[in-house]
């Protein structure tokens, strides 16, 4: 049942009553929100969901943070070491990790629990790590690379 608060918000409830009104003030709701992105044509137009369910939220999260961890896992498993592209590409991977663990910081700990927040973190820490460890190899390649050109050419008659 979709009942009118006023002229644009709105809130949906599934109720086995019938005729009973609730009034709910949407700014004052304390939940995680969300700003949906995907726009359909013959559709309700939604701007704003608000989760006040700490257990659905806290689901919503976990499930948002899995995927992204398990995103650069499989980018760890692609990238080859020798490829400019792969230094490009385990550049990004690298910000899009400490821009995950920045966010679980800033915005996620008040919905997830303390063991799953010190064990996400842990995850993207090796993550993080593992990033730069290759990194650093493809930098000392391309140094050693270097060293050699420049040792060559320095050689005279």
């Amino acid at each position: 049942m979709v009942k009118s608060m006023n002229k644009r918000s709105y809130y949906v409830t599934k109720d086995k009553k019938k005729k009973e009104t609730t009034l709910l003030e949407l700014d004052k709701l304390d939940g995680y929100n969300v700003n949906p992105k995907v726009k359909e044509k013959d559709g309700i137009q939604v701007s704003k969901i608000v989760f006040v369910n700490p257990d659905f939220s806290e689901k919503i999260i976990r499930k948002k943070i899995d995927y992204k961890i398990k995103y650069l896992l499989e980018q760890l498993k692609i990238i080859n070491d020798g490829d400019s592209d792969g230094e490009d590409q385990l550049k990004r991977d690298l910000m899009a990790a400490e821009k995950l663990r920045i966010q679980i910081i800033n915005n996620y700990v008040k919905y997830l629990g303390h063991t799953y927040e010190s064990l996400t973190l842990n995850k993207l820490g090796i993550i993080i790590k593992e990033l730069r460890y290759r990194l650093y190899i493809i930098d000392e390649r391309k140094r050693n690379e270097y060293y050699r050109n420049t040792q060559e050419s320095k050689r005279g008659r």
